[in-house]
């Protein structure tokens, strides 16, 4: 149901070139290179640059998002409309930063993936850079520190994920057994997440004067590694409250810096124009969010 010249496009960058795409589309390359200098033609400007591998242009990237829509909106109708395909599954690709994952993201949208029978492709960055993923076209949606719309796109607030500095009960013992002062913290071993996640790099400058390189720190790019690590008495960090509550309630982890929470406030972000399963799926991941990140209210949807 895709337009033929936007398949041809769209091929040609997910292959990254002609020769490779012809072979994908069982077409010549000829015949591919026809359809997207027509797609160029009609539209009144380049899409492509012909480079190795080939790149989209400015006006080729703010395309690709309106084919991530419509390759939803045509599984939608397939599965309306043809015999036999109501029971389709359909791919929904999503942005996130990898504490949602781990937390409240699966609770909010449970039910809706089973309802309408979704296989989510579950895009995992850091939560101030997965609205790129959204402006790429590489998802519908994406969760982000990001509180105002980009162009075409509504937000609606999810809330607020509180971060706690934990460590075992044996680790605060042997690093910290005067509390956290600065030479302790000069040679305790943190743990961070990776090089976008810099809440760790903050607290230890702000509140202790301490710079990236004059700690040592493990670098662990998993939230269940993460509190692993600190479960094993390897390390301390922040990791959220909701992720850790039953382990801090039986012990096993202590806070130890209660008086230093740190707080990420979240948002989604979503095309303007859905379709019907993708608003659905928006308003059921609000109000879980909304539930699980202890929020009284959901903010209006804004748009731009």
């Amino acid at each position: 149901m895709l337009d033929l010249r936007l398949q041809a496009f769209e091929a040609v960058l997910k292959e990254g070139g002609f020769e490779r795409a012809a072979r994908h589309l069982n077409l010549t390359q000829s015949a591919v290179s026809q359809r997207v200098k027509l797609l160029e033609a009609e539209l009144g400007q380049a899409l492509l640059v012909r480079s190795k591998p080939v790149q989209p242009t400015p006006a080729g990237r703010r395309l690709l998002p309106y084919l991530t829509q419509l390759r939803l909106v045509e599984a939608e109708a397939q599965r309306a409309l043809r015999p036999g395909a109501k029971g389709q599954p359909l791919r929904l690709p999503v942005g996130l930063n990898a504490d949602s994952l781990a937390t409240w993201f699966l609770p909010a949208v449970e039910h809706v993936v089973r309802e309408e029978r979704l296989v989510l492709d579950c895009v995992v960055d850091d939560q101030d850079h997965t609205h790129t993923l959204l402006a790429n076209g590489d998802v519908l949606g994406c969760v982000s520190t990001r509180a105002d719309p980009m162009r075409g796109c509504a937000v609606m607030r999810l809330g607020v994920m509180r971060y706690l500095c934990v460590a075992s009960p044996e680790f605060r013992a042997r690093h910290f057994p005067s509390g956290l002062t600065r030479a302790a913290l000069a040679r305790a071993p943190a743990i961070v997440y990776g090089r976008n996640d810099d809440m760790h790099d903050l607290f230890l400058r702000n509140q202790f004067g301490l710079d990236v390189g004059h700690y040592p720190y493990h670098v662990v790019p998993s939230s269940e590694g993460f509190v692993a690590f600190a479960l094993n008495a390897l390390g301390y960090g922040f990791v959220p409250e909701i992720q850790v509550r039953d382990a801090l309630e039986a012990g096993s982890l202590v806070d130890l810096a209660p008086k230093q929470q740190e707080t990420v406030e979240l948002y989604w972000h979503h095309w303007q124009v859905q379709s019907s399963v993708m608003a659905q799926f928006s308003r059921d991941l609000v109000t879980g969010a909304a539930r699980a990140l202890e929020l009284p209210s959901v903010d209006d949807t804004a748009a731009r």
